[in-house]
C-alpha cells in the first residue's frame, strides 16, 4: 500500500509542479514526495496513545509498538515507491526505447 502512495505522489507531483522546463521535475518531485511521506509520519503520532476500547480499534493497532511499526512500514514502503518513480523519470527516454523495440 504504502508503496503505491509513494510512487503515485511522485507522478502527480510531475504534473503539478513547474520545473520541467528546468530539468529539475524529478529530483524536485522526489523531494517533495519525501517531505509529504514524512510530514505524515509525524502528523501520525498523534495516536500513539492506548486504545482504551480495544474491541473497536484494528487487529494490527492495538498497542503503540503496533502503531509505530505500521508507521514505520509506511515510511520505508513510501520512500521507496518514491525513489522508484524517481528512476522511472530519470530513465524514461531508455524505458521507451527498450519498450518501442528500438533496443535488441
Amino acid at each position: 500500500m504504502s508503496l503505491t502512495h509513494g510512487y503515485f505522489l511522485v507522478g502527480a507531483i510531475a504534473v503539478l509542479i513547474p520545473l520541467q522546463d528546468k530539468g529539475l521535475a524529478p529530483l524536485g518531485d522526489l523531494l517533495v514526495t519525501l517531505a509529504l511521506i514524512l510530514i505524515w509520519a509525524i502528523a501520525n503520532r498523534k495516536d500513539d496513545r492506548p486504545n482504551l476500547e480495544k474491541d473497536k480499534s484494528f487487529y494490527w493497532a492495538k498497542t503503540p509498538e503496533d502503531k509505530s511499526l505500521c508507521r514505520g512500514g509506511f515510511v520505508i514502503g513510501g520512500t521507496s515507491g518514491a525513489f522508484l518513480g524517481y528512476l522511472l523519470l530519470e530513465n524514461v527516454s531508455g524505458i521507451d526505447a527498450i519498450l518501442g523495440g528500438s533496443v535488441n
